[in-house]
């Protein structure tokens, strides 16, 4: 009898571990609870009858019983019992993997919110940091006498800007036609700076103003552009934008005159932010590329999911 116990604990404890397999292999905890309760029950029913049946083939086999003494009702009381014992460890089990889910969720929940605070703080120090500050305002300065009416123009400019990098985090997320305002903004403040050295020029449809795109998510390419491109250029070069739409993405790329260098990392912190942004704010993730497309030209690509900025915010 102890060796037929030992026979069915074994037994027992093989057809769960083999259940925490199949439920991992299939993903079971994807089905909604009622499909996943009845799926339980039913590996729990068709296992408890097995192991039965193995360890009344064991007790025949020692001599103890034979299959003429074995009765239905006795075979039911014995699979229910398993049944019983099998269902109280798949609770237990799968209970305990849905809190370990739900607490590794909320943690990388946290991490994500702790991950677009600080990005919220780079993109501000991006556009605000002194250094751009007291160009704009160097550059404006050296107007106010040449061309009083430019000066202006760019005053009221650098305010627009400062008004949307401060208010844009009530946003996760602007449209396009919003960022190309910004960026409108951005490059009229640019070209003071670098004159005849920077030409800019975009091709956005239309229907693609209407998307959404987390808060200088485009500005940021631009800047990029201008940076590590134009400004590395003793003759300077061109900057064009462009939006594309594809299989329910929308692509946002930037080409400039310049060249990667064998050190250029295709991704910055900056970028790895943007793309965390993406994430979170449009549920699915976006991907950054950096390529030479010709021998004088770079080309930047960030793809992202496409959604109507007026469907979120309807």
């Amino acid at each position: 009898m102890y060796g037929i116990q030992l026979t069915g604990a074994f037994l027992f404890l093989v057809v769960t571990h083999l259940q925490r397999y199949l439920s991992k292999k299939y993903q079971w905890q994807k089905f909604s609870i009622a499909k996943l309760a009845a799926l339980i029950l039913l590996y729990n029913a068709v296992c408890s009858v097995l192991v039965q049946l193995l360890t009344y083939s064991q007790m025949v086999v020692s001599g103890m019983y034979t299959w003429k003494q074995m009765e239905f009702p006795i075979l039911l009381l014995y699979s229910v019992n398993g049944i019983v014992v099998l269902s109280a460890w798949s609770s237990f089990y799968f209970a305990f993997q849905a809190i370990k889910r739900w607490k590794a969720k909320e943690v990388e929940t946290l991490k994500l919110q702790l991950s677009l605070k600080e990005a919220e703080l780079e993109a501000i120090r991006s556009q605000l940091n002194p250094h751009f500050l007291f160009n704009s305002l160097n550059n404006i300065r050296s107007l106010v006498l040449e061309d009083p009416s430019k000066a202006r123009e760019m005053i009221t400019r650098l305010s627009a800007m400062m008004r949307y990098v401060i208010g844009y985090n009530r946003n996760n997320l602007v449209s396009v036609a919003e960022e190309l305002e910004f960026l409108d903004h951005y490059v009229a403040l640019e070209k003071i700076h670098f004159e005849d050295k920077l030409a800019f020029s975009s091709e956005v449809p239309e229907d693609l103003k209407l998307a959404s795109i987390p808060p200088l998510g485009i500005q940021l390419l631009v800047e990029n552009a201008i940076k590590h491109g134009i400004g590395t250029q003793a003759k300077g070069g061109q900057i064009v934008l462009s939006l594309h739409r594809q299989n329910g993405y929308l692509q946002v790329q930037v080409e400039n005159t310049g060249r990667l260098g064998a050190s250029s990392a295709p991704a910055g912190i900056g970028i790895q932010r943007l793309l965390e942004r993406v994430a979170h704010s449009l549920d699915q993730p976006g991907t950054f590329n950096l390529h030479q497309t010709t021998d004088t030209s770079v080309t930047a690509t960030l793809t992202l999911p496409f959604k109507k900025y007026e469907n979120l915010h309807s």
